[in-house]
């Protein structure tokens, strides 16, 4: 069973810690596979902590990601396979940093489930979906966005 897998790395990450002679990890993993009980989602930290999940993201700026997960968890259960990919894509868009943009140089997708191996989509398998999300204006829609209230207002400021 994965979780049992998930454990064993866990408790791999807190033996570093408890000896003054080894570095602690530090990294976070995420674990997704499907298993006999079906599908499953791990997180484990450099502490040795251990988190079963239903949609996670880690990262330093993986909370927008989350936020994303866990607004549209309800819909995931009816989704097809393309539209998980569109929604995993969806959330890395807002953890894109700075005036950063999803790209295919950038970016990744990998999926696992019930009689489906582990696939990784990237590089130019993935463009087509990052111009599905283009065309939704999802890859840094928001950037714009913010510039054009930017602007809104120093016009606004000018008039008084």
């Amino acid at each position: 069973p994965t979780g049992r897998i998930a454990t064993d790395l866990a408790d791999r990450h807190q033996r570093t810690t408890q000896t003054y002679v080894r570095r602690p990890y530090g990294v976070g993993l995420l674990l997704a596979s499907h298993d006999k009980g079906g599908p499953h989602v791990y997180q484990t930290c450099p502490s040795g902590n251990v988190y079963e999940c239903y949609a996670t993201a880690i990262g330093a700026r993986s909370q927008s990601g989350r936020t994303y997960l866990e607004k549209h968890l309800d819909e995931f259960a009816e989704s097809s396979k393309d539209d998980l990919i569109m929604h995993a894509l969806r959330a890395l868009v807002g953890c894109v940093g700075g005036d950063g943009e999803l790209t295919k140089e950038n970016g990744s997708v990998a999926f696992v489930g019930k009689g489906e191996n582990f696939t990784m989509i990237e590089g130019d398998e993935l463009k087509p979906y990052l111009d599905r999300l283009e065309l939704e204006g999802g890859n840094n829609a928001g950037a714009d966005e913010e510039e054009k209230e930017g602007d809104d207002e120093d016009e606004d400021a000018m008039e008084t």
